[in-house]
């Protein structure tokens, strides 16, 4: 029986996976829309923006289908931000289930922690917290909280996908003989990068896998603030080009090591983009095998591929440098050349 590529997924939970010390898109990307001043905050944890935490809910919807149920709660009520900070650090260091069953004295230590209106008497403060219990609870639920009018776009927008006569075929529902669709599978392996040996990780929305024709194409859900038919130039802005061309080349490398997927081609990578303003979907594809560049009128536009911006972090991590390669602070910068650069 053919190996399906879901086998050599890492299957953890996925916080643990965004936990792996391990070299990713969003790493190399970071440094190539920043450049130099990006090296000192390379590996600090991003705190996700409601953007961000939308298309969360919307690839939920696409690749997890019902299990969206049991990992979000939709919420009708607004907490302050006062409140919230110290039902947050309360929900943290509190085993309680349900706020009813909290001392009171919990609850005050954690407004004393945020210092929540210091001046207040304590049964002042209680009371006040008391009034938004229900974040409490749902917080220790252990599910992701989102407002009603976030679930509503996203299940609209996931509506529009599964009725879409181009897109429900790309985001098939179940396996057959003869099609595999493997949702969000989980990998990495050891590249060397110059004369180093690291390790990166991927975890792709969708991989296609056609056993009849023979072909993988991995597929990219992006949901954006502009619409879909903008997305071009967020492509390069966001430096897509490193996603796709990493995520192919792992890929590769994988399928490439099971002599029953060796004679396989892999298409042309494809995004899909949609937007909650319009939930107008659009797809686009590119072939990165040769790298990322174009043209536009008579100028060539070239990007440097994942490899040689992973190169060289590491050349300025390893050197602990001060400033970047191209300048010296043993003398003098020819400000022409560096303007030129």
């Amino acid at each position: 029986m053919k190996h399906s590529l879901r086998d050599y997924s890492l299957n953890l939970p996925e916080q643990e996976y965004h936990d792996l010390p391990y070299w990713s898109y969003s790493t190399i990307a970071k440094y190539a829309r920043n450049g130099f001043s990006a090296i000192a905050t390379l590996h600090d944890k991003i705190k996700p923006t409601p953007e961000m935490e939308f298309g969360s809910l919307f690839d939920s919807f696409i690749t997890k289908g019902k299990k969206t149920l049991e990992e979000y709660a939709v919420v009708d009520f607004t907490v302050p931000p006062a409140e919230k900070g110290v039902l947050d650090v309360l929900a943290a260091t509190s085993s309680y289930t349900h706020f009813d069953e909290v001392p009171m004295y919990d609850v005050i230590n954690a407004a004393e922690t945020v210092s929540y209106q210091p001046k207040w008497k304590p049964d002042t403060r209680y009371s006040h917290i008391c009034e938004y219990a229900k974040y409490y609870d749902t917080v220790k639920s252990g599910k992701k909280l989102v407002s009603k009018q976030d679930w509503d776009d996203a299940m609209e927008m996931y509506r529009v996908f599964r009725n879409d006569a181009y897109l429900k075929n790309i985001f098939g529902a179940k396996d057959t003989d003869e099609v595999e669709f493997i949702y969000q599978a989980q990998f990495k392996v050891n590249v060397w990068i110059e004369a180093e040996n690291v390790t990166v990780k991927i975890m792709p929305d969708l991989i296609i896998v056609n056993h009849t024709n023979r072909t993988i194409q991995l597929v990219d859900l992006k949901t954006s603030t502009m619409p879909g038919y903008d997305f071009a130039e967020h492509f390069v802005k966001m430096r897509y080009d490193i996603q796709g061309e990493l995520y192919t080349e792992v890929m590769k490398m994988i399928a490439y090591a099971d002599e029953e997927y060796m004679d396989y081609t892999f298409l042309p990578y494809l995004f899909v983009d949609i937007s909650r303003v319009d939930k107008v979907p659009v797809t686009y594809e590119i072939d990165l095998s040769n790298g990322f560049s174009f043209s536009k009128g008579e100028k060539v536009y070239e990007y440097k591929g994942w490899k040689d911006l992973l190169a060289e972090i590491l050349v300025y991590e390893a050197n602990e440098s001060k400033v970047p390669d191209y300048i010296t602070t043993t003398g003098p910068n020819d400000l022409i050349e560096i303007l030129g650069r």
